[in-house]
């Protein structure tokens, strides 16, 4: 499989704000914030497909979620939308701040069998792990 390195990057999106007014258990809401917007040449780079999902791991945590192309971001930048999901990869540390970093994150994406947890499925690990 390959794999590149790239920097994370986290906000709100118009979408997760629609989702939001439905609900976090809402599938608009996980549709919303289940995935990762990634660069064309940079997804062509680890030959992803349309259907394919991605795993993104960093020094905190890694994660498997969908993606869709955004030709607006720089080369070597991924989006991913504030949300359960992201905050699988985001150290848990603030320095003090009471937030923790989510901008500027270094990660290694790549392709993945795995599937997309579902929000249920995704706080069922985390009581496992706990």
């Amino acid at each position: 499989m390959e794999r590149i390195t790239v920097t994370l990057i986290s906000g709100r999106t118009a979408k997760q704000g629609i989702g939001l007014e439905e609900g976090k258990l809402s599938k608009n809401y996980a549709e919303s914030v289940n995935r990762i917007q990634i660069n064309p040449d940079d997804a062509d780079k680890i030959k992803l497909k349309k259907e394919d999902r991605v795993n993104v791991v960093t020094d905190f945590g890694e994660v498997t979620v969908n993606w869709e192309p955004e030709k607006g971001l720089p080369l070597g930048t991924i989006f991913f939308p504030y949300g359960p999901w992201a905050n699988q990869v985001y150290a848990s540390a603030t320095s003090g701040t009471g937030m923790p970093i989510m901008k500027g994150i270094k990660a290694k994406i790549g392709s993945s069998k795995d599937n997309v947890l579902t929000i249920e499925e995704l706080v069922e690990k985390l009581r496992r792990e706990a």
